[in-house]
């Protein structure tokens, strides 16, 4: 039999990978192939920890030497005690890229597959160095900014002798009109009515 996880980005529940992984597999067999199928280093510091079903983190799985059970040493099935047993994948703690893995269902294996085997990847993974805000969408600024030069790239060019609201600047000769006199004319036209 296989054990059949998915595995999502925490931050992001539609960029997901489903693994298929004997029961007798280490977890740093589980998190090679996790890596692998998101193109991500496997050497640097990560964890899995066991979680309940409201992803509090538990006991702690390492990749490095640290005191704590060492990913190469503890087997999947010692840890699954859940038909939909639940881990939390910490990776590069300096990014903490956290991915959620959870029991799908437990499957019988395929003959002339290899496993650990990915069956199943949806969604294109982020760069693994793309630091904080990775999965940010546009925020209204940056929006406005990216509006503003696609505007001025593709708007015709503005006639100079128009002000920003199409209003001429000059009079008809060629002199300014000032507002005074526009006003005045305006007020005595309103007084006579």
């Amino acid at each position: 039999m296989i054990y059949r996880f998915k595995v999502w980005f925490e931050e992001e529940e539609d960029i997901y990978r489903v693994i298929d992984i004997l029961p007798s597999a280490t977890f740093l067999e589980f998190h090679h192939t996790i890596m692998d199928a998101i193109n991500f280093k496997k050497d640097i510091p990560s964890s899995f920890w066991c979680s309940d079903d409201n992803w509090r983190k538990g006991k702690e799985i390492s990749l490095v030497e640290n005191g704590k059970i060492m990913m190469k040493d503890a087997k999947l099935k010692s840890y699954v005690n859940d038909p939909h047993q639940k881990f939390i994948l910490v990776t590069d703690f300096n990014e903490m890229w956290t991915m959620h893995a959870e029991l799908q269902t437990i499957e019988n294996d395929v003959i002339g597959i290899s496993y650990p085997f990915v069956f199943k990847s949806v969604g294109k993974a982020p760069k693994q160095n793309e630091g904080v805000g990775r999965f940010k969408t546009i925020d209204e600024t940056e929006f406005d900014e990216i509006a503003n030069k696609l505007v001025s790239k593709h708007a015709p060019m503005i006639d100079e002798d128009f002000d920003e609201e199409g209003f001429g600047q000059e009079g008809e000769d060629g002199d300014e009109e000032s507002d005074d006199e526009f006003g005045e004319s305006y007020g005595s036209e309103v007084e006579d009515i």
